[in-house]
Order: structure tokens, then sequence, then C-alpha cells
């Protein structure tokens, strides 16, 4: 599907999704970390309109549609001089400061993701984020190629201080997903006898076709997500995602 985007270049072109496209399920969220550099935030103008950055991300809240960009951009420098990548876990948006992080949830099915902002744009109708095509995919508006959204800045302070359990969620490490109970026991017992964190089989609600994934955590710290993360990686598991769990209050 062609899209009518625009990305950092702030021209609207044609755009769309890679001929063959990789599967995005395994591409874990961004992880929000506490930014050493300096964070661009200085007013900037495009086609005449005067953007005035936030100093933080911190508190932002906003709903409205998202898009996402993806070929026509695919190893070009971003407005924060990364290079995106259409398998990155990142988002372009007028106001928030480079880098920050966001939590998106497309509202039309509850999944979120944690993204880095590492981008200017969207620059087309009242569109208020671009996100990377994996996220798109991962969010299951890509198809469609738009979707009304809901964006929540992260407190990376508080994140790093804190852990990364929040108030009403937890977060897991989602390792697979299989139709086959028996092929998700031998994971789980595969990945217990890796690490001590606590892994458990959650099925879903389909009687018609079940799917049982396999989850570590919920992780407590961002000290603790690395941990997991190398050790998956010494045991050549393929990479996690995140999965946030709401928790009874």
């Amino acid at each position: 599907m062609t899209l009518l985007l625009t990305g950092c270049a702030g021209v609207a072109q044609k755009d769309g999704a890679p001929a063959n496209p990789r599967d995005v399920s395994n591409i874990p969220d961004a992880i929000p970390e506490v930014h050493q550099g300096a964070i661009k935030n200085t007013p900037y103008t495009h086609n005449g309109i005067v953007y005035e950055p936030m100093v933080s991300a911190n508190e932002y809240s906003e709903e409205g549609i998202a898009s996402w960009y993806g070929t026509k951009f695919h190893g070009k420098q971003t407005a924060n001089g990364e290079v995106y990548d259409l398998y990155g876990m990142t988002a372009a948006h007028k106001t928030l400061p480079l880098p920050s992080y966001v939590k998106v949830t497309n509202k039309a099915n509850n999944r979120s993701a944690v993204l880095r902002v590492n981008d200017r744009g969207p620059f087309v109708g009242d569109r208020i984020i671009d996100l990377s095509y994996a996220a798109a995919q991962k969010l299951g508006f890509a198809d469609e190629g738009i979707t009304e959204v809901l964006v929540e800045g992260i407190d990376v302070g508080a994140f790093a201080a804190a852990g990364i359990e929040g108030e009403h969620q937890e977060v897991f490490l989602q390792m697979a997903a299989f139709s086959n109970y028996h092929y998700a026991q031998i994971m789980r017992r595969k990945l217990s006898a890796s690490t001590d964190a606590p892994v458990k089989v959650v099925k879903n609600d389909s009687d018609d076709n079940p799917l049982y994934r396999v989850r570590i955590g919920p992780v407590q710290t961002p000290d603790h997500m690395e941990y997991l993360l190398d050790v998956l990686e010494a045991g050549q598991f393929d990479p996690p995602y995140l999965v946030y769990e709401t928790v009874a209050q």
C-alpha cells in the first residue's frame, strides 16, 4: 500500500512498505534511557509556521491521528541526526524534544508500544505523530495508513530511578506465541533454565484459535531489563518485545 506521508525532509512524497517486509513481531520496544548529550528543542519554521518544541516530554498526553513513514526515508538522516530505520521503534513529532520517549496506544485495538522520538513531522493535515513502519505494524494499522492514537510522554528520569513498572501496568518480555501448548511449555522450561526470573505461559481468550504466549517478568528495573536481555542473547534466543499487563489497584 502506497501512502502520502511526510518525513524529516518536510516534503510530501509517495512512500510505502518494503517490497518483502520481514516479521516485526520480535522487534523489541524502545527502552527509555537518560540522554547524555544535547537535547534538540530549539524553535524552527516549516511552511511558514513556527514550531516551539517542549523542554520535556514529561506529562505530555495527546489524542489524535497517527500515520507512518517507510521506504522513502529508510537510511536517511532524521532531524536528530540519527539514521532512520523503518524497522526501528521510532517516531517523528513536531514539538517533542529530540530525543524523547513516548508510549503510543492504538485506540482501535488497544495495542501499545514504547518509541524513541528522533525526527520531526508529520506535516500533513491534523496528524500528531509519524511512526516507523515497524511500529505501525506492531500497532496494527500499517495497512490502513492512519489510526487514532493516545500518545503519552515518558518521564525518563523517573523511569530510570524507580524502574519500569507503571502505576497501572507491569512490563514483560514476550518471547514467542504458539498455537501448540506443548511447544509453549518447552520454551518456558528452556527459559526457566536460563534465568531466575519468572517465566509464564499466557493463553488468549479465543477458544477457536488459542495462542499461548511465553513471557518473562515482570521486569523490575532498567538494570534488570539489561540483565535479562544479556541472558537471552547469550542463550541465543530470539529478541523479545515488551508487553504491558494491567494490574489491579
